[in-house]
C-alpha cells in the first residue's frame, strides 16, 4: 500500500492514535466551513432585513407626506362633510346600535321600506360613498340601463388610472329565491358587459354563502354535503361558461373567503373547478378566469398560499390569490371559546400584520406559479409590498393593490400617483341588500381606534411600528410561518402538498 495514502498508512503502520487526531482535525475544518457558510447565510439575511425594513420606512414616509399634503390641498366638500357628520352621530354611543338596527330591518324588510320611505332617499345618499347600487328586478330595458350606468362608472374611475372588481352586495342568501337572483346577477352582469364597450374588462367576486342556501349542509364528505357542492361547482360553471363567450376581454371571477368553518369547502371547489373544467376555467392566454383569497389573520394561511402555488405549478399555470387580513375574527373568537377548541385567527392584531408581510414575500417570491392581490387599507403593508418589490426587482406591474370602494380615497390616489396599479372592490347590486354592508362601514369610519380612520385624520401612529409575532403561541406558530414562507416553490412541483 502507498504510502501516499495517509490514513491507510497510519492504520497499516498501527498509530491508532494519531489517525483519531488526524480525523478530528478534519472533522473540525469541515465544521469549521459549515459554521462559516451558515454565519455568512445569516448575516446576509440580516442585511436582507435591514434593506428590506428601511426601504418600507422611506416608502411610508412617502404615502404618509403625500397623504398629509392632500388633505391639506384638497379641502372636503360641504355636502361631504355633512354626511360625514350624520355617519359620525348615527354611529355616536347608544346611536350606533339603534342605526345598525334600523338599516338592518330597512334591507330585509320590504314592509319596512314601505312605511319608511321617506327615510329611504336620506339613507341612499349616506351609504352612496361605499355602495353602488344596481336595481336588476325591473323590466329587461330598465336593467339593461342599470348595467349601462355603471359600466360608465366603471369607464370613469379607469380614467382616473383605477381598475375594479364588482361584487353583489349583502349577505348569506337566506331562501331559494335570494339564491337565485344572486347568481343571476352574475350572468346578467357578463351578459351586458359582452354587450357593451365602455371598459375592457370585468373583475368579480362572489360568496359562495349567498351562491346557495344553507352552506353548513356542504360541509363534509356525506351525500349531502357532496350533492350540495355540486349545486355549487354547477352555479360557477355556469358562469365561466358565459364568461368564455366573452371574446377579446378578460371576465374574471374571484371566490371570496368567509368564515374559518367554509376555509377548506372553498379550496377545494375551486380547485376543483378548474381541474374539472380547465378549458372553461383558462382563457386564451393562458390566465385562470378563477381566483381565491386567502385571510392572513388565520395561524394557516402560510400553509393554504404554499400549497396552492405547488398546485398551480403541478397545473401549468398561475394561481391568482388575493391576500387580506380577515374579517370574521370575533366570530371566529367566539365560535373557538364556545366549542373549546383553539383559535385559528392569531392572538395578536401584530401577529396577523407580520403574517401578512411574510405571505407578501412569499408570493412576489414565486411570481412564476402566482398571479398577487394586495389588499388592505394599512400603508405600512403596501410600503412593505412595495419595498419587497424592489428588493426582488419586480416591476410594478406584476402585482396590484386593492382597497375598498369609499374607504381610503386619499390613499388610492396617493399610490396611483406613485404607478402602482390599484383596484377598488365595489359593492353593487340591490341597495337592501347592500344596507347592512353599509352599516359595517358607518362603524369602522366613526370608530377612534379604527386604523384607516386614524390614517385619514393624519395619525400614523398606529401603523409606524414594524409588526411582530406577538406573544409565545404566536411566536412558535410564527417561526413555523417564517421557514415556509422562506421556500421558494419554483420547480418544487415534485414536493407534496401538506393538508
Amino acid at each position: 500500500m502507498s504510502r501516499k495514502d495517509p490514513i491507510s498508512f497510519l492504520m497499516k503502520k498501527r498509530h491508532p492514535f494519531l489517525f483519531i487526531f488526524c480525523y478530528l482535525k478534519f472533522g473540525a475544518f469541515v465544521l469549521f466551513l459549515f459554521s462559516t457558510a451558515a454565519a455568512a447565510g445569516s448575516e446576509a439575511s440580516l442585511n436582507e432585513n435591514r434593506s428590506l425594513e428601511s426601504g418600507t420606512q422611506q416608502y411610508l414616509k412617502q404615502i404618509e407626506f403625500h397623504i398629509e399634503r392632500k388633505h391639506k390641498i384638497n379641502k372636503p366638500q360641504f355636502s361631504d362633510s355633512i354626511r360625514n357628520s350624520l355617519i359620525n352621530f348615527s354611529m355616536l354611543g347608544p346611536m350606533a346600535s339603534i342605526s345598525s338596527w334600523t338599516l338592518e330591518k330597512l334591507g330585509d324588510s320590504k314592509t319596512a321600506r314601505t312605511w319608511l320611505f321617506f327615510v329611504m332617499p336620506l339613507v341612499r345618499w349616506m351609504s352612496e360613498p361605499f355602495l353602488y347600487p344596481v336595481e336588476t328586478r325591473g323590466t329587461p330595458e330598465k336593467t339593461q340601463q342599470e348595467f349601462q350606468k355603471l359600466f360608465n362608472f366603471i369607464a370613469g374611475l379607469q380614467k382616473k388610472g383605477f381598475s375594479v372588481s364588482l361584487d353583489n352586495v349583502g349577505d348569506t342568501s337566506l331562501s331559494l329565491e335570494d339564491a337565485i337572483a344572486y347568481k343571476k346577477y352574475y350572468l346578467s352582469l357578463i351578459t351586458q358587459f359582452a354587450r357593451a364597450e365602455e371598459t375592457n374588462e370585468l373583475c368579480m367576486s362572489l360568496k359562495l354563502s349567498a351562491l346557495t342556501t344553507d352552506l353548513d349542509a356542504a360541509v363534509g364528505n356525506d351525500r349531502e354535503a357532496l350533492a350540495k357542492q355540486e349545486e355549487i361547482k354547477t352555479a360557477i360553471i355556469e358562469m365561466l361558461q358565459a364568461a368564455s363567450k366573452v371574446q377579446d376581454r378578460r371576465v374574471f371571477i374571484r371566490i371570496d373567503m368567509e368564515e374559518y368553518l367554509y376555509k377548506e369547502l372553498t379550496l377545494k371547489l375551486f380547485r376543483e373547478i378548474v381541474e374539472q373544467n380547465r378549458i372553461l376555467a383558462v382563457d386564451d392566454n393562458g390566465r385562470l378566469r378563477l381566483g381565491v383569497v386567502i385571510q392572513a389573520y388565520l395561524t394557516d394561511a402560510a400553509q393554504d398560499v404554499r400549497n396552492l402555488g405547488l398546485w398551480a405549478a403541478s397545473q401549468g399555470f398561475r394561481v391568482p390569490i388575493r391576500v387580506v387580513k380577515g374579517a370574521y375574527l370575533k366570530h371566529e373568537r367566539e365560535i373557538a371559546e364556545e366549542k373549546g377548541i383553539k383559535c385559528p385567527v392569531w392572538n395578536h392584531k401584530p401577529s396577523t400584520d407580520a403574517n401578512y408581510e411574510a405571505i407578501c414575500g412569499f408570493m412576489l417570491q414565486n411570481l412564476d406559479v402566482i398571479e398577487p392581490a394586495f389588499a388592505t387599507h394599512n400603508i405600512r403593508s403596501q410600503a412593505h409590498v412595495m419595498a419587497l418589490a424592489d428588493l426582488y426587482h419586480i416591476d410594478k406591474s406584476a402585482f396590484e393593490f386593492q382597497m375598498l370602494y369609499g374607504m381610503g380615497d386619499t390613499i388610492k390616489g396617493v399610490i396611483v400617483a406613485m404607478g402602482y396599479p390599484m383596484r377598488e372592490y365595489i359593492p353593487s347590486g340591490s341597495l337592501p341588500r347592500g344596507l347592512k354592508y353599509a352599516g359595517r362601514r358607518f362603524c369602522e369610519l366613526a370608530s377612534s381606534d379604527n386604523a384607516l380612520a386614524r390614517t385619514m385624520r393624519g395619525d400614523f401612529s398606529v401603523i409606524d411600528d414594524t409588526p411582530g409575532f406577538q406573544g409565545a403561541e404566536d411566536r412558535k406558530d410564527g417561526r413555523k410561518v417564517m421557514a415556509l414562507m422562506s421556500e421558494n416553490i419554483s420547480g418544487a412541483v415534485s414536493n407534496p402538498i401538506q393538508q
